[in-house]
């Protein structure tokens, strides 16, 4: 019997950080499941541009419940794993490929998923395979290979940062670069340590802003990089690029608040991404650009559909970074063991290490506090 002929509890798509963390609680479970990877293992890590690094630290302190910020399950680090603080994407993909051997996960790679139906109480999940069915989906494709190209009109005309294999390797002395919160500021510091010119061009003021919530505020270890360049670029604030055009073999742009730029060379879209929700949007309500999820992050317009990775937000609290989103693995693997009667002591027992350890959030309300100092 071929896997696409097999009917699975659980199929998760995606087998990033979210997908991988998942599927090791519901493999600790003994639940039936398997991996949908439309390429290989993290392949979104192995496509960042080579001197981009994480932004959260890699630090071991299991032995005191404190995980590395970056790990996906509590007994693991990449801090121990590939004895380093802040990551390449490689890195991470080596670290994601050695959990993936070591819980011998069911993960089916070069898989890609172009529908998902809801066929009565089934999933039937339409891929380059054939179908595949089940009673649980869990989406997990994340974001960064569905870059934002529709911020300004002209955006094609750009190239976008997912697009950069290295910015040492980009032609010409001056750049451009639209968009400035951590994918934009990061272009910045790696195009000047490339010695080249930058303009930053920044719809807020980012540099400025200060939260005690990382997801709405740059990380101290892209502001420390900042200052040791803070004299060496062009920084417009509240400037909102609305369009970018080509004439004359140059690149000329254009802000909402009257300013032109041109250069040379293609300007850098630092815009954000789309995320893989659009492939699947009519199975999620939205508010606001994010999807609409219960307590247990399943979608609220298709039952059993659940929503694991940097878009799950509940009220103010977003969920964009590892650290945040692996504390909701164990609410969703909880809700699909019980539905599916996994035996009371199994289901204790694979959850209180995540409980012990700050991987199992079920109170969201505790999002909401601010920093004193």
């Amino acid at each position: 019997m071929s896997d696409i002929d097999k009917y699975y509890d659980v199929i998760i798509v995606g087998a990033g950080p979210a997908g991988i963390g998942v599927s090791i609680l519901l493999q600790k479970l003994d639940i039936n499941h398997i991996i949908l990877e439309k390429t290989s293992i993290g392949d979104s890590f192995r496509k960042w541009p080579k001197e981009t690094r994480f932004i959260s630290p890699s630090f071991t302190g299991n032995f005191f419940k404190m995980p590395d910020l970056n790990a996906i399950t509590p007994a693991t680090s990449p801090a121990f794993t590939l004895l380093t603080e802040h990551p390449t994407g490689e890195d991470y993909v080596e670290y994601l490929e050695n959990l993936a051997k070591y819980y011998d996960l069911p993960i089916k790679t070069e898989v890609y998923v172009d529908a998902i139906r809801k066929k009565a109480d089934s999933f039937v999940l339409n891929t380059t395979n054939g179908a595949y069915k089940s009673t649980y989906a869990i989406w997990a494709a994340g974001e960064y290979q569905y870059p934002n190209k529709r911020a300004f009109e002209g955006a094609h005309l750009c190239t976008h940062y997912s697009e950069i294999d290295s910015f040492s390797d980009l032609d010409g002395d001056e750049h451009i670069v639209i968009g400035a919160y951590e994918s934009g500021f990061d272009a910045m510091v790696n195009l000047i340590r490339a010695r080249k010119i930058v303009t930053l061009l920044d719809d807020s003021d980012y540099l400025n802003l200060v939260k005690s919530d990382s997801s709405y505020s740059l990380a101290p270890f892209t502001r420390d990089r900042i200052e040791y360049v803070a004299d060496l670029f062009d920084y417009y604030t509240e400037t909102k690029v609305s369009s970018v055009a080509f004439v004359n073999a140059t690149y000329i742009v254009k802000t909402a608040n009257g300013h032109t730029f041109t250069s040379p060379q293609k300007p850098i879209n630092c815009t954000g991404f789309a995320s893989s929700l659009t492939l699947v949007k009519e199975a999620f309500e939205f508010k606001n650009n994010y999807p609409l999820l219960n307590d247990f992050d399943e979608s609220t317009k298709t039952k059993n559909l659940f929503l694991v990775g940097p878009q799950v937000k509940h009220r103010n609290a977003l969920f964009c970074f590892i650290y945040k989103y692996r504390q909701r693995f164990a609410i969703v693997a909880e809700k699909i063991a019980k539905e599916i009667k996994v035996p009371h002591k199994t289901i204790e027992k694979a959850l209180q290490e995540y409980k012990n350890n700050n991987f199992y959030l079920d109170n969201l309300s505790c999002c909401d506090d601010e920093c004193v100092c």
